[in-house]
């Protein structure tokens, strides 16, 4: 360091009367760069900073995945929540004489998202042309609706009356909804 400081003193000296001041000073600030840094380690520091933006990355996905993840539960559970509601409310309109699909139109019409948005692809399953039973068959796949779709399905291919079907769905559901609320409780206080 002492060193440093006397080479730039003497080139400074040297090319003053040049007016070269500032490239002496350039010169001097690489060379004590050059000296301070110790050999090998100017390529961990090139490797950490080519590092950075990709961790920076990578947590940014994290995060993201974080987020749909959330977001699928808390759809998830709000599908299962609106099962009683929609199988009490097809019950009912299936109850006074409405055909299965205008039903279901009906109830997509007045529930809220996403069970609308579910039972708005069954109607337009039905719409383009789609077995009736096939269409409430696809909702083996959502959330809570499996039972309801596989038993309204078979209910259309053979005739019988859905609408205690649908009743007993929807006191099934609030049972298991009932449940899942105890547990939640129970272990809240765990955490």
């Amino acid at each position: 360091s002492a060193l440093m400081a006397g080479l730039v003193t003497v080139l400074s000296g040297v090319f003053a009367g040049s007016g070269g001041l500032s490239v002496v000073a350039a010169i001097a600030a690489a060379l004590a760069v050059w000296w301070a840094v110790p050999p090998g380690s100017a390529g961990r520091l090139r490797r950490r900073a080519a590092n950075r933006p990709l961790g920076r990355v990578a947590g940014v996905a994290k995060l993201r995945a974080w987020a749909t993840r959330r977001a699928d539960r808390a759809r998830e559970q709000a599908l299962r929540d609106l099962v009683p509601q929609v199988c009490e409310l097809m019950a009912v309109c299936l109850a006074a004489g409405r055909p299965p699909r205008v039903a279901v139109r009906l109830v997509a019409s007045v529930i809220s998202a996403p069970a609308s948005t579910v039972l708005d692809e069954v109607v337009h399953r039905i719409d383009l042309g789609v077995d009736e039973a096939r269409a409430w068959s696809e909702l083996k796949d959502v959330p809570g609706y499996g039972d309801v779709g596989r038993d309204l399905a078979r209910s259309v291919r053979s005739g019988v009356g859905m609408a205690d079907l649908l009743r007993q769905h929807a006191r099934e559901a609030r049972d298991r909804s009932a449940a899942a609320a105890i547990a939640r409780a129970r272990t809240a206080g765990v955490r």
